[in-house]
């Protein structure tokens, strides 16, 4: 029988620089030079990236500069959609045919956009007890145990880290999978049956698109 293939992509790293701004050398600085300096303290956090809103989902943390968030408003209200298997939150891109255009924010919008921030985590697996024969994409045979998960469903207000809904399921499955991707670093030996969009659009469709 053949076998089915698992393929390994390379792990990206993420690096954030710090852009710091150091004090005016000397004391005199002029008073309109503290004047600006006080307003942009004041002026309302805004995130640079997607990926800064990790804060929101992992400590409930907004950021004040974000449009606020009506249910009201009978209207889309743009999410950026957040994922982690417990460890550290990434930015999910959704593809053709999981959500409607325009629910989830796009690498090109901008992110001060956001109303809302949808977290999706891992929070266990079980191993089925099944193993599957595969094999590698240099051909090598590999033996790959399956996990059903458990996982929750969070939707937030971006602006003030407000939770708005939680929903909690389980992914369960007792088939094999057709083909694998795994990241550097994680176990090629092991296959998570993952929550899909499918499963959980319609409990965050009254916020997203009320």
């Amino acid at each position: 029988m053949r076998r089915a293939r698992v393929w390994v992509t390379a792990g990206v790293l993420g690096v954030v620089l710090c852009g710091c701004s150091s004090p005016l050398a000397g004391s005199g600085g002029s008073g309109d030079g503290a004047s600006s300096a006080k307003a942009a303290e004041e002026k309302p956090e805004v995130p640079e990236s997607d990926w800064d809103l990790e804060r929101v989902c992992a400590d409930g943390l907004g950021f004040a500069g974000l449009p606020a968030y009506d249910r009201t408003k009978k209207t889309v209200h743009p999410a950026v959609l957040m994922s982690t298997t417990g460890d550290g939150w990434n930015s999910d891109l959704s593809t053709d045919g999981d959500f409607p255009k325009g629910w989830f924010l796009d690498y090109d919008d901008k992110v001060a956009k956001a109303e809302l921030v949808v977290c999706v985590e891992r929070t266990k697996a079980t191993a089925t007890g099944k193993v599957c024969d595969m094999e590698t994409d240099d051909g090598k045979p590999l033996k790959v145990r399956t996990y059903n998960t458990s996982y929750r469903v969070r939707v937030l207000d971006a602006r003030t880290g407000k939770k708005l809904d939680e929903h909690k399921g389980t992914a369960e499955s007792d088939e094999c999978p057709v083909y694998m991707l795994t990241s550097k670093g994680e176990d090629k030996d092991k296959y998570y049956n993952e929550v899909e969009p499918e499963d959980y659009r319609k409990h965050i469709k009254p916020f997203i698109a009320p």
